[in-house]
């Protein structure tokens, strides 16, 4: 017992050979002796369940996040992104033209024309290795397996070459909490390229895997394949390392410092997409830690430039390759595990503290003297502990850099991290937990100021809210639903105040489709007879981005229908005109 007091304990589930051997390096680190045995870390090559998590102990932590899956399997990154695209246009473009298989086929297939031979690629939802990829460009190609899903995507055929070679990067990502997010992008990375020299696809060529493919496992199989004897070295071999190429791109004369800061704000958009649903299901598992330091992830971003140097995020991986299969493989990937454990912060008296307090509670607990903190304690008990920890990670990053939080990043994202909650919500149909933040909210800071109305400080009297009616929670619950906000702009009230002189027809949308609804239509002295339309019709609606189609999913006794966008966009109780 007193020389496990000051060892840490890790229990592996893994084929990779560096990671015991890493683990195996730090002092006072010993493997577990089984899965049963009291360890501090657990590290599993494949996804961790639910129910595993909430067994973990306070002190323990796992190398997974239970629904990172969201980003993770290619069919949930596109969902997420493209609702985030449709909030954001100009700040969600970066990744591919995308669409879910078979949900989307009758949209895909009208990219396909005679006057524009376009490539699209195709990939299952859940594949790996680049197994199960195929390029298309005649319709007749198009899977249409409903027992599957597919995600098709615009394929980028002017890629930036080297040595006449197709490349991706893979960059590695370290997600060490998800409430706040902690973002950090190592410096290493990896450079992969096709094994056979490019061409633009064609009839002729959509089967050559290793001219249009960059996935490792395709291309070490050409014989003509070959790999890095040098890794500083950014032309040698067809896997080649991040850091030496961008030096290699420096002297040719590219904004390689323009082009590192795009794939930082790529990186950080992808997971603020999903940070709500990450907490939702991290607090739902463990209700009681206040650490936010149970899970993490090293993610695998893939990423592909174009001929104008443009990143391009092509998909997120959640259990990247930690094979050693040349130096460069073991350099790159053992230092990622090494700064990645070491920015954990293992130390074995966090375990026992963890244990004090544990003892404490149950103590209390059997006198009946617990005393429970409210939401606002608590939220600043975990605010207090994110500093803290930022402060001891920002001496301790070695080869990470930051992304995300800081007080800057919070301010430079947080509108895009509210849209990201509405959208959650509206899904759920709930109210989303509020966030972790380090800088404190501007209505917290006026409400902290002495003598105002809600001053911890000076007057400490509730202020009670208006309860709302059952008719404006139904309201607000349909706003939600239509993908508002829950309470109207001003100019939705005065569409609200026109309609309640009498006209009827007006609607209430979603944020993108508002321009729709709000203009304010003059009543009409002779009414038009409302278009006959049956579940099943497609129509045409006007929309901040022009006349879309749209699928009528079903006809209420009011004369309303519900309506989906093509991009899966759902608006009920419209009323057509």
């Amino acid at each position: 017992a007193a020389e496990r007091a000051t060892q840490i304990s890790f229990w592996l589930e893994s084929k990779y050979e560096i990671l015991p051997a890493v683990c195996g390096s730090f002092e006072n680190w010993q493997e577990a002796p089984s899965v049963t045995y009291d360890f501090d870390l657990l590290w599993c090559d494949t996804a961790i369940t639910a129910d595993r998590f909430m067994k973990l102990k306070p002190y323990q932590k796992m190398n997974h996040f239970v629904g990172m899956s969201s980003i993770t399997r290619k069919n949930n990154l596109g969902r997420n992104l493209l609702r985030m695209r449709k909030q954001f246009p100009k700040e969600y473009k970066f990744f591919p033209d995308t669409w879910i298989l078979p949900t989307d086929l009758s949209d895909f297939k009208l990219q396909f024309s005679n006057s524009k031979n376009r490539t699209f690629i195709i990939k299952p939802d859940n594949g790996c290795q680049g197994k199960g990829i195929f390029l298309v460009r005649d319709v007749e190609k198009v899977p249409v397996d409903f027992s599957t899903t597919f995600v098709a995507q615009r394929y980028l055929h002017k890629p930036f070459l080297l040595d006449g070679f197709k490349f991706d990067l893979r960059l590695y990502v370290l997600v060490a909490g998800c409430d706040p997010l902690r973002i950090f992008l190592h410096k290493r990375g990896l450079v992969r390229l096709a094994s056979e020299s490019y061409v633009e696809p064609s009839g002729k060529n959509l089967q050559q895997s290793m001219v249009h493919l960059t996935n490792y496992a395709i291309n070490k199989m050409n014989p003509n394949f070959e790999e890095n004897t040098n890794p500083d070295d950014a032309q040698d071999g067809h896997k080649r390392s991040w850091e030496a190429v961008q030096a290699f791109l420096r002297t040719e004369g590219h904004d390689v410092d323009t082009l590192n800061s795009e794939i930082e704000d790529l990186i950080v958009k992808t997971l603020i997409a999903v940070q709500p649903s990450l907490s939702h299901f991290y607090h739902s598992c463990q209700p009681d830690d206040l650490d936010n330091s149970m899970c993490f992830e090293i993610l695998g971003f893939d990423v592909m430039l174009d001929c104008k140097l443009q990143p391009w995020l092509l998909e997120v991986n959640h259990a990247p390759s930690f094979a050693t299969e040349s130096d460069l493989d073991r350099i790159v990937k053992e230092e990622v595990l090494r700064d990645s454990l070491e920015l954990l912060h293992f130390v074995p008296e966090a375990r026992r503290q963890k244990k004090r307090e544990a003892k404490e509670k149950m103590e209390q607990r059997a006198m009946g003297a617990v005393k429970k903190a409210s939401m606002d304690e608590r939220m600043e008990i975990e605010r207090d502990k994110a500093r803290q920890r930022t402060s001891w990670e920002d001496q301790n990053l070695n080869s990470y850099k930051r992304l995300y939080p800081s007080e800057q990043s919070e301010q430079e994202y947080m509108y895009i991290h509210d849209a990201a909650i509405n959208i959650w919500e509206m899904l759920m149909g709930g109210t989303s937990r509020r966030s972790i933040r380090l800088s404190q909210p501007e209505e917290e800071k006026d409400n902290d100021k002495p003598g105002s109305k809600n001053s911890k400080r000076g007057n400490t009297e509730e202020v009670k809210k208006e309860k709302r009616t059952p008719e404006q929670v139904r309201e607000v619950v349909e706003r939600l639903m239509a993908g508002c906000s829950a309470l109207p702009r001003a100019s939705e009230s005065r569409v609200h105040r026109a309609s309640n002189r009498g006209d009827k027809d007006s609607v209430i949308g979603s944020p993108e489709r508002e321009s729709a609804h709000e203009e304010h239509v003059q009543p009409s002295p002779h009414k038009t007879p409302r278009p006959d339309v049956q579940v099943g019709d497609v129509i045409k609606v006007q929309t901040n981005l022009g006349w879309e189609n749209v699928n009528v999913r079903a006809k209420r006794t009011n004369g309303k229908i519900d309506i989906q966008f093509k991009d899966g966009e759902y608006m009920r109780s419209v009323l057509p005109r």
